[in-house]
């Protein structure tokens, strides 16, 4: 890698300036991406005035998208061409802080089920367990095979496939 002389190293911070991009810096000054990064490794001021420019680079782009927008929204063309303004807002967007504005939370969402499990359940009422109150499913019954350990079939029973819940909060 060769090093860049002076005159290179302006032409791609100005560029840089300009354009806000690595790319379009070092396509003025000659010279490829990779050996304006390796300058910048050498020497930490021209690091810092790339970093600079870089940055005065983004604000242009955020301006130049804002003008396009206000352009389009004050004196608007017979025409619009969708592509550029939607280039322009995307490009406010990602440069200009706020630009979008914030998010705010408008209200909260109180539940009154809780998800236990999203797996088939076992009939309640066949067990020797408290009974409790649940969310009503489809009815959809499947029949699964019960084996020991060894694989031996011991029986069959009967499963209610949905998502099982139970009731926090019932409102009368």
């Amino acid at each position: 890698m060769s090093r860049i002389n002076h005159d290179e190293k302006e032409t791609a911070i100005e560029t840089i300036r300009t354009h806000g991009t690595m790319k379009a810096g070092a396509e003025a000054a000659g010279v490829s991406v990779r050996t304006l990064n390796e300058e910048m490794r050498r020497s930490a001021i021209f690091k810092r005035r790339v970093s600079e420019a870089r940055e005065e680079g983004k604000r242009n782009v955020a301006d130049n998208a804002i003008d396009r927008i206000k352009q389009y929204a004050f004196n608007p063309p017979e025409k619009t061409d969708r592509n550029v303004l939607t280039a322009a807002i995307a490009l406010a967007n990602a440069y200009e802080p706020g630009f979008r504005g914030t998010t705010t939370v408008q209200g909260r969402i109180d539940h009154d089920v809780r998800v236990i499990t999203a797996v088939p359940r076992p009939d309640y009422e066949a067990l020797d367990t408290p009974p409790k109150k649940m969310l009503k499913s489809g009815k959809r019954i499947k029949k699964v095979e019960i084996r020991d350990e060894q694989g031996n079939y011991i029986g069959t029973r009967t499963v209610e496939e949905a998502i099982e819940g139970e009731v926090i909060n019932e409102q009368s």
